[in-house]
């Protein structure tokens, strides 16, 4: 069998890049509506800020709502859904959302905490990490190979299977 992943064309890769803005710009209604959610779900306490009291709070959401842009439209469908209730019903509504596995609320909860997470202050007051790359040094990845971690593959036939 012919090796034909050299001629693959190079742009391609095998995840999805990630994008850098949502589809389209979060209008201010629907920012504002992230924000009584956010404050909804992460509410002020214990020394913690509320869910938008974090500082860069809407570039954070837009970069969250870039990132899972495949939903974009569950997310803009739950804030349609959420524009219109009252802040004293808006917990019994996530809740109920919640409870129905709504993929609106998944989404939005999702950019919400992301965003949370990911700000500046609150990394640092609850000691969290950024994502980054931890190799092996060089005797931990040579004893790693020796182990015959690759030996089932290097034994397999290569195999591929054509996107076009």
């Amino acid at each position: 069998m012919p090796n034909r992943m050299n001629d693959a064309a190079p742009d391609r890769l095998s995840v999805s890049r990630i994008s850098k803005a949502p589809p389209r710009a979060i209008s201010a209604e629907e920012m504002a509506t992230i924000r009584r959610v956010a404050d909804t779900l992460i509410p002020p306490g214990d020394g913690m800020l509320s869910g938008s009291e974090v500082s860069n709070f809407e570039a954070l959401v837009t970069r969250a709502a870039a990132i899972l842009d495949k939903q974009f439209p569950e997310l803009i469908a739950a804030l349609s859904l959420l524009s219109t209730v009252p802040q004293d019903q808006l917990w019994d509504v996530l809740e109920s959302m919640s409870a129905n596995d709504n993929s609106g609320f998944n989404t939005l909860s999702m950019v919400i905490t992301g965003a949370y997470l990911y700000s500046e202050e609150i990394r640092e007051q609850l000691n969290y990490p950024l994502p980054h790359r931890n190799p092996p040094d060089f005797f931990d990845a040579s004893d790693e190979l020796s182990s015959g971690i690759l030996d089932p593959v290097m034994a397999s036939d290569f195999t591929y299977i054509e996107a076009d």
